[in-house]
């Protein structure tokens, strides 16, 4: 099944509350692929899949980590696979982080070479103006 859903934002607020949105009424973990440009928003709308978990601890970029993890209603493990470029999802155990049940957030899924399965939402936020986003998110499971 794929169902597609636009939101326009205007604030970083607006685009934290969207990622809220999507998560608030998950019961089982998933793999987000996340992709926009540099400084579009993928971590505030991350900080939005947070708060959707009841995680309370502040959500950062894992530019330079690679992988952050947190724990809530269901646990949260954010992944910026910016400088992982040719490397394969085997390699990166992106498998077991899924089959554990978590919500796994993938920026820069694009980087990665032979994904072996398809994420369960791609989300995409595009520049409209200098504050506002257009955010789609593509359902496919």
């Amino acid at each position: 099944m794929k169902n597609i859903k636009e939101y326009k934002t205007n604030s970083v607020d607006e685009t934290i509350q969207c990622g809220k949105t999507l998560t608030e009424a998950f019961t089982k973990g998933a793999l987000i692929a996340l992709a926009g440009d540099l400084g579009v928003g993928k971590t505030a709308f991350t900080k939005g899949i947070a708060l959707g978990l009841d995680i309370t601890e502040a959500v950062t970029s894992p530019t330079f980590t690679l992988l952050k993890e947190y724990e809530g209603r269901l646990n949260l493990k954010h992944i910026d696979a910016y400088r992982l470029e040719g490397i394969d999802s085997d390699s990166l155990g992106l498998f077991d982080l899924i089959d554990e049940g978590n919500v796994v957030v993938l920026e820069w899924s694009n980087f990665l070479e032979d994904l072996d399965f398809a994420p369960d939402y791609i989300v995409t936020i595009d520049y409209v103006t200098e504050n506002e986003r257009l955010i789609r998110i593509e359902e496919l499971s």
